[in-house]
């Protein structure tokens, strides 16, 4: 090589002459030895061919020869130090000019790190300076890049050098070298500061200026609605690396841009108008940004909240008042998409976009809340009413009635939108729906125009009313008449819309408006409600504004058919009709007294008399003021007053008898009639004067009274007294109030012969005391019965002790005395002295422990008939009474009694009747005392019969037939008295049909009893007992919320059990009190008598308790429910029948079956007439 060497190695020319063999021999190795080339490089790198670069050709080859050994080395080390040898800052590297111009060809070096390779594209730093590269001569010659690298020659240019003249970038077309550049260079933190903030990127169609990185966008289609996004520029035919995208991501260069410019332009479009702005294009744009949001966290979730209130979405409203629909831009906070809502004036999403989409992302509601319903609600109804009055003002009916139409139409709407809301109200909304139910927020139009009402103003209409239950007075009927009606709606149920009304609010009604209500009405059906009321009155206490009020029904009575009660018969005048205050009004308890004056009566019905006595009506007797006036002589011990004395002396006890009288006895009944302290007068003349008012009448009289002394009492009579003045008389003694009735039976009690009144069926025998009497034999104890524990009674009840429990002795008071005092201690009301005169042969501490402390008259009632019924009386005392009998006979003749003839064959029939049973009883074994008569009577429960709740005994009552019983069978009975005979059966069993007694409110609770020593051939099993099932039944409240049914009947559940059978199944208790209402009107009972139970255990149909009847709904439902005809009508008939012959006799004996064949043969025509109606 012609490459300079250092001194000390052979020259070239001497070295080929000798020949490396030679050099290289080992003899000469301590002389010579090969030039290691990093000698030869330190010694090139001080020649000048590197040091200035010239010659040119020994610079070339130096640098080649350099290269070529730099290439051959391995390991970055051995090449660094090979590197330190060379000249890095001296020009030894040769380069080419970039200078268009330049013409010169000369050789130039330089310093290797002022040169970039041959092979770097500088053309993205265009305009910033003059860049050299490495000659070309010298890659050629065979210099690599990696040698000339590692000496200091620059790929790119240098980013000190960028940074100071980045902001002198022209625009270009193709940035990619420059990002590709920037991405290969090393950057610290102030670089990319530097590089996010320096405007230095070319945009696409935008050559007179470049951006900074934020300030441009990667191309998206999407992003082209936007007219503020600028892309960045790119070659479209290259398509940008990942590398070069993350870059530019880094640097600022967006994706997406920032919510608020998409808001701002959106916003923007809103504001104008409908025709101005791009439908398509705000669609588009909108679709955009829903895209972004989302519940998962989308990119402009977390700062989308700050718009929520901004007006951007395409929205609909409804206009209310003309039906049109009105575009609008509305919040997403003042919006909802469900469409039904616009009926309310809501405003919706535009049903042509994605609503579904965008309501989710961004957080529409679906519907509006449920306060923000009401008070819509609320603005709609005020804002409906201000409309009604105005327009109403104007007088204008025919725009009144348009407006009234859609008012209706519009609330339907309304209604049914917030009917499928319901769910959605809350324990958390009832105060808004409280405050709702207090506005009248309901319409209708009454008389032509619209009205709001109340929502306890209002009931649900009733689509079609079963044909069963409908009647004159139907609960359906009236609520149709008297109340505004409306078709079901759920939210107005919620609201306290009811389907029908109460009877408190019926009476509320009558109460404030009743001239309305009877308009409505009429008096049939008015009466019907009164009549409703006075069953089951809806009020606690009567308050000032209830007998301050007109709301009863006063009668003018012209016509006596229709004083009967008869309103509705064509014959006669009818009478006529006020609505009065119930002080003005009278209740007809003396129909004579009535006539005498005219007043305002009371509807002559029991039920609706107690009302109005209640509500503070008076009876006529108690307003019309009697006085009598003796005129003439007046004549002690005569004939007349002797034989009444002897009568009245004899009848006494039965006169006194609480079975004989619905009324209640005086305190002193028993001494006002005793001989000392009564005084029998015969007058010529008696002038009675009745005042009522300013008014009065003078009448004369055959009979009357005086109250002489404190004690005395003085009866005046005239010659042939009229029997019913002398009842009147005697009853307005010893009755608290006597009524005609009353008047008229102590007549017939006095003016009848004893057989007559024994065959009419007063006890007689058992109440009439004989004349003499030897002392009764002590009563023999009954065989003893071990009852079952009886359950403890109910709270507010207390149990009655057993009778006979006390087995003390105490004297006994005779009747007459001052002090009266029962063996327990208690007066007892007189009720001991009276039965101790009817019953003479009981001992007084049974008849107290029977009455036990405090009794009632009912309770009274029921010791008489016990008595009556297990006391036979004795041989001797028969005899004795039949001699009374004729003593009394004499004695009807010398007061001028009238007796028939059919009448003395009736009695003749009757003492026949009586010796067969006198001889029927001789034969039978009874246990004696009293112990036994009430064990025979405990009470019993299935299809027996119960007693009260409070634990008191009902003794059984023994009947006979009486129908063709004589004392000889082979005398022939005559046809009369046949007739006769079962005229009085059948008086007998309608009496002890009608005897029922309400539901006890409480319920039932009674335990199981075991009914020994049962009638000879009905012993059940092996030890002779029936066995009565317990009950435990309670009310149950039911959904009218009365513990009743719709038709008034009682509904009760089994305690141990829960009631959610009832509440499922309340129509098949509604279709139960249908059959059971149609046959209490057979039997002519009311429904206060009668309940509906639910029993799911046992096998007891029916049951009697306290003369109540109880049906099992388990076996109606199991029955009859899906079929109301003729065989359910007939099974439940007869079922009424088998309890109704309870009221007669407890146990299941013969007596029973007999009765329950009587009563059902008696009311069987009223059933074939209920079978055809059904059939019908």
């Amino acid at each position: 090589s012609d490459l300079p060497l250092p001194e000390t190695s052979f020259r070239p020319s001497l070295q080929n002459e000798i020949g490396l063999r030679l050099l290289e021999n080992n003899a000469y190795v301590s002389w010579f030895s090969p030039l290691p080339f990093d000698i030869w490089a330190a010694f090139i790198s001080q020649h000048p061919c590197l040091m200035k670069g010239f010659p040119e050709d020994m610079n070339i080859s130096a640098l080649t020869a350099l290269s070529k050994h730099f290439d051959s080395l391995e390991g970055a080390g051995q090449r660094r130090r090979f590197v330190e040898l060379l000249p890095t800052d001296s020009p030894c590297i040769p380069f080419d000019s970039d200078d268009a111009q330049s013409v010169s060809s000369k050789h130039q070096t330089a310093i290797p790190k002022e040169l970039y390779l041959a092979t770097s594209d500088l053309s993205a730093f265009s305009g910033v300076g003059v860049f050299h590269k490495v000659s070309k001569k010298l890659s050629k010659a065979g210099a690599s890049d990696a040698f000339l690298l590692a000496l200091g020659v620059r790929t790119t240019i240098s980013i000190d050098f960028l940074f100071l003249h980045l902001d002198t970038l022209r625009w270009n077309t193709n940035p990619k070298p420059l990002i590709k550049y920037l991405l290969d260079a090393k950057l610290i933190n102030t670089d990319l500061l530097k590089l996010r903030s320096t405007q230095y990127l070319p945009a696409e169609n935008d050559q007179t200026h470049v951006y900074a990185p934020s300030q441009l966008y990667f191309k998206d289609p999407d992003l082209k609605i936007f007219p503020f996004v600028r892309f960045m520029q790119w070659p479209e035919n290259e398509g940008m690396p990942k590398a070069h995208k993350d870059f530019l991501t880094k640097l600022g260069v967006r994706v997406n841009p920032p919510l608020s410019s998409v808001m701002d332009f959106l916003e923007g479009e809103s504001k104008k108008n409908e025709g101005v702005r791009d439908e398509n294009e705000y669609a588009v744009a909108l679709q955009y940004l829903t895209q972004r949001l989302g519940p998962n966290g989308g990119l402009y979730e977390q700062d989308f909240s700050r718009y929520r209130s901004m007006k951007f979405l395409p929205c609909i409203r409804q206009n209310l008042e003309t039906g049109d629909v009105i575009k609008e831009m509305q919040s997403p906070t003042a919006c909802f998409y469900n469409p039904s809502s616009l009926v309310m004036g809501f405003s919706t999403l535009d049903p042509q976009l994605d609503t579904m989409n965008i309501a989710a992302r961004t957080k529409i509601a679906k519907d509006p809340g449920t306060a923000v319903l009401i008070n819509r609600l609320i603005q709609l109804v005020d804002i409906s009413k201000a409309k009604v009055d105005y327009f109403e003002k104007g007088k204008d009916d025919g725009e009144c009635s348009k407006l009234g139409d859609k008012l209706l139409a519009l609330f339907d709407d309304i209604f049914a939108y917030l009917a499928t809301r319901t769910s959605d109200f809350d324990k958390k909304n009832m105060a808004s729906l409280k405050t709702l139910s207090k506005k009248a927020f309901i319409p209708c139009k009454t008389r032509g125009r619209v009205v709001f009402y109340l929502s306890s103003q209002i009931f649900f209409k009733k689509e079609s009313p079963p044909a069963e239950s409908m009647s004159n007075d139907d609960h359906d009927s009236l609520t149709e008449t008297l109340f505004q009606q409306i078709k079901y709606n759920a939210f107005l149920s919620l609201v306290g819309v009811k389907a029908e009304p109460s009877l408190q609010e019926i009476f509320d009604l009558m109460i404030e408006k009743p001239d309305r209500v009877l308009d409505s009405l009429g008096e049939p059906k008015y009466k019907a409600v009164l009549r409703r009321i006075a069953s089951d009155p809806p009020f606690k206490n009567v308050t000032k504004q209830i007998r301050s009020c007109p709301f009863l029904l006063g009668y003018l009575v012209m016509d006596e058919e229709v004083a009967s009660g008869d309103e509705d018969t064509d014959q006669g005048q009818k009478a006529q009709y006020v609505l009065a205050r119930a002080e003005d009004i009278y209740i007809v308890d003396n129909s004579f007294l009535r006539r005498q004056f005219p007043m305002l009566v009371s509807p002559m019905e029991q039920s609706i008399e107690e009302f109005y006595n209640m509500c503070g009506s008076k009876y006529v007797s108690e307003v019309v003021k009697k006085d009598f006036e003796v005129q003439g002589r007046t004549q002690k011990d005569t004939d007349l007053t002797k034989s009444f004395a002897r009568r009245l002396n004899e009848r006494r006890p039965l006169l006194l008898s609480p079975t004989n009288s619905s009324r209640p006895l005086a305190q002193n009944a028993a001494k006002v009639l005793d001989d000392q302290y009564l005084e029998i007068i015969q007058a010529d003349k008696i002038q009675a004067k009745y005042s009522f008012e300013r008014s009065s009448k003078h009448l004369k009289v055959t009979c009357c009274t005086k109250q002489r002394t404190r004690l005395k009492t003085t009866i005046y009579l005239t010659t042939n007294p009229d029997w019913f003045d002398i009842g009147s008389a005697i009853g307005a003694l010893i009755l608290q109030r006597c009524q005609l009735e009353d008047a008229l039976l102590l007549s017939q009690l006095l003016e009848s012969p004893l057989e007559t009144l024994r065959y009419r069926g007063f006890p007689v025998d058992r109440i009439i005391r004989p004349v003499s009497k030897p002392p009764p034999p002590a009563p023999t104890p009954p065989p003893q019965l071990t009852p079952q524990p009886p359950l403890p009674p109910p709270a507010g009840t207390t149990a009655t002790p057993h009778p006979g429990a006390n087995d003390s002795t105490s004297s006994t008071t005779l009747p007459g005395s001052n002090n009266s005092v029962s063996p327990s201690g208690n007066k007892g009301n007189g009720f001991d002295t009276i039965l101790q005169q009817m019953f003479p042969s009981c001992p007084p501490d049974a008849i107290s422990g029977l009455l036990g402390p405090n009794p009632t008259k009912e309770k009274a009632r029921e010791v008489a008939n016990m008595l009556a019924a297990s006391n036979p009386p004795s041989s001797d005392e028969t005899k004795v009474k039949d001699g009374a009998k004729n003593l009394t006979d004499t004695d009807s003749n010398t007061l001028q009694s009238q007796r028939s003839v059919e009448d003395a064959s009736i009695n003749g029939g009757i003492n026949d009747h009586n010796a067969n049973l006198k001889e029927e009883k001789a034969k039978k074994k009874k246990s004696s005392g009293l112990m036994g008569k009430m064990l025979k009577g405990l009470p019993g429960i299935g299809s027996g019969y119960r007693g009260n709740e409070s634990g008191g005994t009902r003794i059984t009552h023994n009947h006979t037939n009486g129908f063709s019983h004589s004392a000889d069978k082979d005398t022939p009975s005559s046809p009369e008295r046949d007739a006769s005979t079962q005229k009085s059966l059948e008086a007998m069993l309608n009496q002890a049909v009608q005897s029922s007694r309400p539901v006890d409110n409480a319920g039932v609770r009674a335990p199981e009893t075991l009914l020994n020593h049962l009638p000879q051939g009905l012993e059940r099993g092996n030890n002779g007992c029936e066995v009565i099932p317990a009950q435990n039944i309670q009310p149950f409240r039911g959904p009218h919320g009365n513990y009743k049914t719709r038709n008034g009947i009682k509904v009760l559940s089994a305690a141990n059990t829960a009631p959610a059978f009832l509440s499922q199944n309340f129509n098949s208790v509604e279709r139960f009190a249908v059959v059971i209402q149609h046959l209490a009107n057979v039997y002519k009972l009311n429904l206060d008598s009668i309940a509906i139970y639910y029993e799911p255990s046992g096998n007891t149909i029916a049951f009697n308790s306290n003369k109540s009847l109880y049906f099992n709904l388990r076996f109606f439902c199991a029955l009859h429910q899906d079929r109301l005809d003729g065989a359910c009508y007939s099974y439940w008939y007869m079922t009424f029948a088998h309890e109704l012959a309870h009221n007669l006799v407890t146990a299941h004996n013969k007596e029973h079956g007999s009765f329950t064949e009587s009563i059902a043969t008696l009311y069987l025509p009223e059933l074939a007439k209920l079978l055809s109606q059904i059939s019908d």
